[in-house]
């Protein structure tokens, strides 16, 4: 099977093209079980890479339309959504899945070639599946396609962002999703492993990859571990009330959305280094 519809629907729905990137998580299994893609998370392979994607977006007339210090979200006019992860940068889409959360969202599509490999969840390895393998550009978890058809989420202990996984099992239930006691069990140990001694690590965790804007109630008060469970209480059931869009006054270049992004993260700014065209250099 080489999965080119799949691979059409995901590029039909990139607002711009983006090099040096894997497309994962949410679009890719959205197009292997026939739900619609509401975003597109791009994963790039360096920080220059990033760069060149953030130059480009600007370039094809897309908007900003949030920012924070995990991501970036552009959008076209007709609403198609691209979210430039820049957390942490992923040359191999193994390095994208020891982060992931659950196996359901462990499928990449490499926008630069079709490979001809396949993802090795024990070893952590890519392996080549022979010359006559489909060239479609997907690299997939053993268990990605079982697991979706089963509706399980399978969880892994290495995620960065455990806490937001908790929250994120909630979404998935309502979509059908089961899970077992035990990869319950494997969050709430994997949440004790997580240093949260601020309401900064507190808003990181909840935010979680996408590094979504956090307000807290009760934020201007000392932090204690009593005060943020205060914090997370609501009076009723809603889907992380405390989540907010960041979007006031994003920057309309994207030298400035570069600056804004360092500002974010309370790092000095590096201007890329520009070709002789004044392209970012992402080789």
């Amino acid at each position: 099977m080489t999965y080119e519809t799949e691979r059409r629907q995901i590029v039909t729905a990139l607002p711009a093209h983006f090099d040096h990137a894997f497309v994962a998580g949410g679009a890719v299994t959205s197009v292997f079980t026939g739900a619609k893609i509401n975003d597109v998370d791009l994963y790039f392979k360096s920080r220059a890479a990033f760069e060149l994607g953030v130059y480009q977006a600007y370039e094809d007339g897309l908007w900003c339309v949030a920012a924070s210090k995990r991501a970036v979200t552009f959008a076209d006019r007709s609403n198609n959504i691209a979210q430039l992860m820049h957390f942490d940068f992923f040359p191999t889409a193994e390095d994208i899945f020891a982060a992931f959360d659950f196996t359901i969202v462990m499928g990449a599509l490499d926008l630069d070639t079709g490979k001809k490999q396949k993802y090795n969840p024990v070893s952590f390895e890519l392996y080549d599946v022979g010359e006559d393998a489909p060239d479609s550009g997907f690299i997939l978890h053993d268990d990605f396609l079982k697991h979706n058809s089963q509706r399980f989420l399978r969880f892994n202990p290495g995620t960065r962002f455990p806490l937001a996984s908790a929250c994120r099992v909630l979404k998935y239930q309502q979509r059908g999703y089961t899970i077992g006691k035990g990869d319950m069990m494997k969050i709430a140990l994997a949440v004790r492993g997580v240093r949260i001694e601020s309401w900064d690590d507190l808003k990181d965790q909840i935010g979680g990859a996408y590094g979504d804007k956090v307000v807290l109630e009760n934020e201007h008060l000392p932090f204690s571990l009593a005060a943020a469970i205060e914090a997370l209480t609501v009076d009723k059931a809603e889907d992380e009330p405390w989540q907010k869009p960041d979007n006031d006054n994003m920057p309309g270049t994207p030298e400035g959305l570069l600056r804004h992004i360092a500002g974010l993260k309370g790092e000095e700014c590096v201007p890329p280094v520009l070709d002789a065209d004044g392209w970012p250099v992402a080789a």
